[in-house]
């Protein structure tokens, strides 16, 4: 019989108490970004559409976050650029993805966003100066491949079958991986400071496009809804997968994430009725093979920006 008290016993629990966490956090946060089409549709139906939606939920998250830049700006001499490019970059890749779920197919609009480490392959080559290797011109051509299924259905590839809501989801990619030569370009600055840069770059680059939409018209307990999707919600998710990333290697990180398509697809189907076809969803393979192929060419630990996952290392 075992005491229970045995510090071997305790070491063992703690040991699997300790892995076992992040890998929760990780299913948690990739869930919640899965389903965000969800929160998203019901705010639009509800009279907060689309760009107006952004514009609150980031707002609300960056204005604490910026009292907090603001109180520690010293820390940001030396990162005027850095914080620039986050909040340009940063602030689009949130904005035109948000943007792509409202109206697209979940699972399109998530397969073509996960065509941003191949992205990143390009503009590590272009801005980096890095080698391209076997990895990333095997991962560009399941990523061409795979995204030439999905956008056409398996009908033949035309540029015609790309909708608005394709190119946003796309530019949303694109965008990310130019935030991740940014980001290894100086990773000096703070993640509270990075996160914060993103967030008000969400703000800023909402207002144009919530100009061009009919004012809010939402009840006021509408309005404690949206107040617990901003801190609980964004602000949880983003929590989740940053505590798991950071906890883990990036091959076992990169085997999780796209847990968050898998999600996705089964809630969009079981609740929005979206049935994707057979070369769909093996156009879906590729491309998450092309990604998990880019990603785990690093072994060092990811770092999480606005909501989205991104790598310090070598992408």
């Amino acid at each position: 019989m075992v005491c229970s008290e045995d510090p071997v016993l305790i070491n063992i629990i703690t040991s699997r108490h300790q892995h076992s966490l992040p890998v929760m956090a990780l299913l948690l946060g990739s869930s919640l970004w899965g389903v965000l089409w969800l929160p998203l549709r019901y705010f639009n139906q509800a009279g907060l559409h689309g760009a107006w939606l952004i514009l609150v939920t980031y707002l609300l998250l960056a204005l604490p976050a910026g009292w907090w830049s603001w109180r520690r700006r010293r820390e940001l001499h030396g990162h005027h650029w850095t914080l620039l490019g986050l909040l340009v970059f940063g602030g689009w890749t949130n904005v035109a993805f948000m943007m792509s779920l409202v109206h697209g197919e979940v699972v399109r609009m998530l397969l073509l966003f996960y065509l941003s480490p191949v992205w990143a392959i390009f503009a590590a080559r272009i801005f980096l100066r890095e080698a391209v290797g076997w990895r990333g011109a095997m991962a560009a051509l399941l990523a061409v491949g795979g995204s030439a299924l999905v956008v056409s259905h398996g009908q033949g590839f035309s540029l015609d079958d790309l909708s608005s809501n394709d190119l946003l989801s796309i530019s949303s990619g694109l965008a990310f991986a130019l935030s991740n030569v940014v980001l290894r370009a100086d990773e000096a600055l703070g993640d509270v400071h990075r996160a914060t840069s993103v967030w008000w770059g969400c703000v800023l680059l909402a207002l144009p496009f919530a100009w061009f939409q009919s004012w809010p018209t939402l009840s006021p307990a509408h309005y404690v809804d949206l107040l617990g999707f901003s801190w609980f919600w964004i602000a949880g998710a983003t929590l989740a997968v940053q505590y798991g990333v950071a906890r883990m290697p990036v091959s076992v990180s990169a085997v999780i994430m796209p847990f968050e398509v898998i999600v996705g697809a089964l809630s969009a189907w079981w609740l929005a009725g979206e049935n994707p076809g057979f070369l769909e969803l093996l156009g879906g393979i590729l491309i998450l093979s092309a990604a998990l192929l880019q990603i785990t060419r690093s072994q060092q630990h990811p770092v999480s920006l606005g909501g989205v996952e991104m790598e310090k290392g070598e992408f």
